[in-house]
């Protein structure tokens, strides 16, 4: 793949990983506050850490993307790179900002983790299985217009 193209195709993932990430982060803070009886506050810049930790997040996965550009590594290895990477800068931002809640103890610490790691593994899985089944299509569609 051509460097524009590698480039390109990275610009267009990051801007997907950005927006979901963004939309998880609205979609918590929503279903905090509506479990707290719309009485949900923050104070001396937490939204703004968040926010900005949510978009870092959208980053750590969309960057990596760049690796699916790589045709010489194998899909398996081009994932790994990809998901260990994204996980990384996902759970360490969590440490950073305090949404792994380490004061309350290793259960709901471990807990926070799993669940993090867990919603990433789903959206994965959804993206692939999206890529995979536009793959198909466009195959179908490249052997109707052969015959």
């Amino acid at each position: 793949m051509k460097k524009k193209d590698s480039m390109s195709f990275m610009v267009q993932r990051t801007k997907t990983t950005v927006a979901i990430s963004s939309f998880l982060f609205l979609l918590s803070s929503l279903i905090a506050d509506l479990n707290m009886g719309g009485a949900y506050s923050a104070s001396g810049y937490s939204v703004t850490k968040m926010a900005l930790g949510s978009l870092g997040i959208g980053l750590g996965f969309g960057i990596p993307c760049l690796v699916y550009t790589n045709e010489k590594l194998s899909r398996s290895v081009q994932i790994s790179v990809h998901m260990v990477t994204g996980c990384t800068v996902m759970l360490a931002i969590a440490f950073l900002i305090g949404w792994i809640p380490t004061d309350k103890g290793l259960l709901p610490s471990l807990l926070a983790i799993l669940s993090m790691l867990l919603t990433a593994f789903i959206i994965a899985v959804f993206t692939y299985r999206r890529q995979k089944k536009l793959a198909k299509r466009i195959n179908r569609e490249l052997e109707k217009r052969r015959s």
